[in-house]
């Protein structure tokens, strides 16, 4: 017998850090799947019992009770319950800018995207299951189970975390350095700065940079600031020089030819077509 399938409201999801794309809970009939194919989002079952098969990218994994697998954006997935054992499982779909960079933190990866049941998988279920009794298409809804969704990767990460030496390899500092910059890129931030913090010269923090990332960090930096000044214009009606100052560009000139040599049009020209899309949805919905 089949459980309710929970899809979630689309609400803004190009600017969302982290939400709840589907949830759903599923006794599965003999041989019972879905694929192959592919999802556009992360998508997290867990087995409560019985077992089946999953095959990632041509890699075959048999599943069973207590385990968990992860399967990736645009990645082709075919997965199928047992025939004399069908699994019941518990899963959640999310996605949102940050999805990816907590993902890596966990146990999960492309070459490895399960995870064998022991200590901790019950609390997987339940954390699960959470989000699953938290659905709903109010905003306080929503919230909630966006919370328990941070609950649940929280789990993960530390989980991943307390059963690994902690990392020293040559890609931490840059790792680092982008993360503060994530955090504080509305403030005033300098490549000497970066390297001072993390106690890193100058030139090898430019190094693992280029490698981590492929850029400086001077411009991952404005990247970043300009991305979230493209969605400050795409959201809101505020001023140019607003906008400018919200992500950290004391100069309203130099921040609007730093976002013309990246998106290729003025900030007054990016946010008059993104209020001419959203006049146009406008109509559409009140159309239909």
């Amino acid at each position: 017998m089949e459980g309710p399938y929970k899809y979630s409201r689309k609400l803004e999801r190009r600017t969302a850090s982290l939400f709840v794309q589907n949830t759903g809970r599923q006794q599965c009939g003999a041989g019972y799947g879905w694929g192959p194919g592919v999802r556009d989002h992360f998508l997290l079952h867990h087995i409560l019992s019985g077992q089946g098969t999953c095959i990632i990218d041509s890699r075959k994994y048999d599943i069973h009770a207590g385990d968990s697998f992860l399967v990736y954006p645009d990645t082709t997935i075919h997965y199928y319950a047992d025939a004399a054992e069908p699994w019941e499982y518990i899963w959640v779909g999310f996605n949102g800018m940050d999805a990816e960079r907590y993902v890596e933190l966990t146990d999960f990866s492309r070459e490895n995207p399960v995870l064998p049941g022991g200590s901790g998988s019950e609390a997987i279920a339940g954390l699960l299951d959470e989000i699953y009794r938290a659905y709903g298409t109010s905003a306080w809804e929503n919230l909630a189970m966006t919370g328990r969704l941070y609950a649940l990767l929280s789990h993960l990460v530390e989980r991943a975390q307390s059963g690994r030496a902690p990392r020293r390899d040559s890609l931490d500092c840059a790792e680092a350095a982008a993360n503060y910059i994530v955090n504080h890129f509305a403030e005033p931030v300098t490549v000497e700065q970066l390297a001072d913090h993390f106690s890193v010269s100058h030139s090898s923090l430019y190094r693992k940079f280029i490698k981590r990332y492929q850029m400086s960090p001077k411009r991952f930096l404005l990247e970043y600031r300009i991305d979230r000044a493209c969605i400050l214009l795409s959201t809101t009606d505020h001023s140019v020089q607003e906008v400018s100052n919200s992500v950290g560009f004391d100069d309203p000139f130099y921040f609007s030819r730093v976002f013309k040599e990246i998106r290729g049009v003025s900030p007054r020209r990016y946010a008059a077509a993104r209020q001419q899309e959203r006049a146009e949805e406008k109509v559409e919905n009140q159309e239909t």
